[in-house]
């Protein structure tokens, strides 16, 4: 029996055989026909609720492939919020306000600061937030989430002084006397962090569901977190099995956490309606707006390559072990350094991986999550083995101006290369890696795409813009193909979840620079409205 038929609409339905209908009726919470109003009203019976769409704009739910879910809710629940702060002083400012209005807070943690929006552009220090609080710890992660400052503090209660031995694939910065910065990177990340008591599986919850209300509103019905611990893990299993989980979720677990000496064991594979556990995650690189990612040739004025956080035949013997236990790998690399490392891995393990491993004629369909810099090679390489570029535009829109003083003119003009990839026939994911960004409104990663515009109006890499029709693809079966999620997702077509978004404005007659402006006046998920 037909539960629901949606008709009198204007839907894009992303399906390349069929892109265009009017009308889909939905059973049990999954579309059972598309297509003309006439046919589809149709297979109306005496049960079914009939819908108008009042020639309203509707597209398949947006499907954010990298956005880390539990960190958006976290800054808007229990963390201090900095980014857009444009000085040290306001950042000091912010921190101790935020540390007086909460005494009980035993550390007080922020994230968020861009020292390229500093009128000096300097890199914070220990000095600056012992200036505003000395008696209690404090640990304050840069946007890009690869860079950490902290007080004195927190050096004492964390152990570390300048004999500390600097982890692999990571960096204690000091002065030149030798003395710490209290300035972290990379895997060194973790020498402090570890220290910090980890939040409860409510205060996980807390933040889930506070980042859940915001995807809604933005119409994004399914989401990929992309570096999940194992108690996090078994927060999304628990509000599974609770019926908590208001998008579909993809849970990616970290294999190699910041300062561990060891992996963690493999995760269980899952999958249901709301929640898949079908890949692992791995660093290669850091961030290329704080100058972590690792290049082949030097960041613009500086003898400064980035840092490369992985050892070849320790990533290599975990990656296989995954692969062989059926999961797929996604790897964080950003720089040219980075991908010929991971590529390099993916091409030995899929050679080397048993027959019962492998899917889609022997090759198995990895990730590479952001692909900021890929060479010719790492672009054929990619194609070749059918592997996924998961990437955020919206970098250069919020992160733009990094960029343009950190590059030089040739890793500038093709940075994040949308058209490109699409050009080799690699299939592309879009996504926002929030809380990097500030705004993860998929209409603006869309617009990033579409002008290649910093926020200041630059335009960056003009000849790897994209097409509306291509960003938006991107971001509903580019993001499910790269999940493994195409046969239930990513479309308006038979036999897929009844995942949509009814818009205010049509985006193939909006003007580029009007797209982040267009409104989702309805989200429906399994065919109900959930906002």
């Amino acid at each position: 029996m037909i539960d629901k038929i949606f008709c009198n609409g204007n839907i894009f339905t992303q399906d390349k055989e069929n892109p265009f209908a009017n009308a889909f009726a939905i059973a049990h919470g999954k579309i059972v026909a598309v297509g003309g109003n006439e046919e589809v009203l149709a297979l109306r019976t005496p049960n079914t609720k009939l819908e108008t769409l009042n020639n309203k704009t509707v597209l398949p739910g947006f499907n954010d492939a990298h956005i880390h879910i539990w960190k958006v809710g976290n800054l808007l629940t229990y963390m201090l919020d900095l980014r857009g702060v444009r000085s040290i002083d306001e950042m000091q400012q912010r921190i101790f306000d935020y540390a007086q209005k909460n005494p009980q807070l035993e550390w007080i943690q922020a994230r968020g600061f861009n020292e390229a929006l500093f009128p000096d552009e300097r890199m914070p220090t220990k000095f600056d937030l012992d200036k505003v609080i000395s008696d209690r710890p404090v640990a304050v992660i840069r946007t890009c989430a690869h860079q950490l400052i902290v007080n004195s503090k927190a050096l004492e209660l964390a152990g570390i002084n300048s004999q500390s031995q600097t982890p692999a694939g990571g960096e204690i910065k000091k002065f030149e006397s030798g003395e710490l910065k209290g300035h972290f990177t990379e895997t060194a990340l973790g020498l402090v962090m570890n220290k910090i008591q980890a939040y409860n599986a409510d205060q996980y919850k807390v933040m889930i569901n506070a980042a859940q209300k915001e995807f809604l509103k933005l119409g994004i019905t399914s989401a990929t977190d992309p570096a999940v611990m194992p108690d996090l893990l078994e927060v999304y299993y628990s509000m599974e099995k609770n019926d908590e989980l208001k998008v579909r979720v993809n849970a990616i677990p970290i294999r190699l956490p910041d300062g561990a000496t060891k992996a963690l064991p493999l995760p269980k594979l899952f999958n249901s309606d709301f929640l898949n556990v079908n890949t692992v995650k791995f660093f290669a690189d850091g961030g290329l707006s704080g100058k972590t990612a690792a290049l082949k040739r030097p960041y613009k004025n500086s003898n400064d390559y980035g840092v490369l956080r992985l050892e070849e035949n320790l990533f290599f013997q975990l990656a296989l072990e995954a692969q062989q236990a059926g999961f797929k790998i996604a790897t964080h690399a950003i720089g040219d350094a980075a991908l010929n490392l991971v590529l390099k891995v993916y091409e030995g393990i899929n050679a080397s991986a048993t027959p019962s491993s492998l899917r889609r004629a022997g090759v198995v369909p990895h990730r590479l999550e952001h692909v900021g810099l890929p060479s010719q090679k790492n672009l054929e390489d990619m194609k070749r083995m059918n592997v996924s570029a998961v990437m955020q535009p919206i970098f250069l829109y919020e992160l733009g101006k990094n960029f343009i003083e950190s590059l030089d003119d040739a890793y500038l003009s093709y940075v994040y290369p949308c058209k490109t990839i699409l050009n080799y026939g690699i299939n592309l994911s879009l996504s926002t890696d929030a809380p990097v960004v500030k705004d993860f409104n998929p209409m603006l990663c869309i617009q990033s795409a579409v002008e290649r515009k910093d926020i200041a109006g630059n335009v960056i890499a003009a000849t790897e813009k994209i097409s509306v029709e291509e960003a938006l693809f991107a971001y509903t079966m580019g993001s499910a193909i790269a999940n493994g999620d195409e046969n239930n997702r990513g479309s308006i077509e038979t036999g897929k979840f009844a995942d949509f978004i009814v818009l205010d404005k049509n985006p193939f007659e909006t003007i580029s620079s009007a797209l982040s402006i267009i409104k989702v006046q309805s989200t429906f998920i399994g065919g109900k409205k959930v906002y």
